[in-house]
């Protein structure tokens, strides 16, 4: 079904490069789509490219590109769900989606790609269902602030701070880590 998948960072650098069946011309076919993808007139640009008997399909998300490229007639809207539900997996497991996340969390990526892929099948995008499967723990960067060097306000008096939730939330993984599980 797919025979590559990769990331690529909003200026074509690649992150992440996945060959499932080894039936294309290797890394060569990322920049070759990057190329493609800048040579094109305006800002959207096709979901779905052809060149040379292979598909291009892609998604972009928070600056980032993931695509996805066969050679057989597949339905180019099951590859976009499929990459819709890998960004959102990423997500869960990385905390955020963004090259620098990605870049920290190569390893977890790859194991992730081989628990959903199998020689470019689809085997399962459950974040509940991998959680059994995935060993590698997220390498999750705690963004700098001000308002962690103090909950104290000025003169003395308590600040509001510690009753509110860090702006860092919304971007840890969804998973907690093993250290952080009940032992049995």
């Amino acid at each position: 079904m797919i025979s590559q998948f990769f990331i690529l960072s909003s200026k074509g650098d690649p992150l992440i490069y996945k060959d499932f069946r080894g039936d294309s011309g290797g890394r060569d076919v990322a920049e070759l789509f990057y190329r493609k993808l800048t040579g094109l007139p305006g800002d959207e640009s096709p979901v779905v490219m052809h060149h040379h008997g292979r598909h291009f399909i892609h998604i972009r998300h928070s600056g980032l590109y993931l695509v996805v490229t066969t050679s057989e007639n597949v339905s180019p809207f099951s590859l976009l769900e499929l990459l819709s539900r890998l960004a959102t997996l990423l997500g869960d497991y990385c905390g955020s989606l963004g090259e620098g996340t990605i870049s920290r969390n190569v390893a977890l990526v790859y194991e992730l790609l081989d628990e959903v892929l199998d020689y470019g099948y689809v085997q399962t995008t459950s974040t509940e269902m991998l959680r059994n499967f995935i060993q590698t723990e997220a390498v999750v960067s705690k963004p700098f602030s001000l308002f962690d060097l103090s909950s104290v306000g000025l003169f003395g008096a308590e600040t509001q701070q510690s009753k509110v939730a860090p702006s860092s939330a919304a971007s840890r993984p969804v998973l907690s880590s093993r250290s952080d599980q009940p032992k049995e």
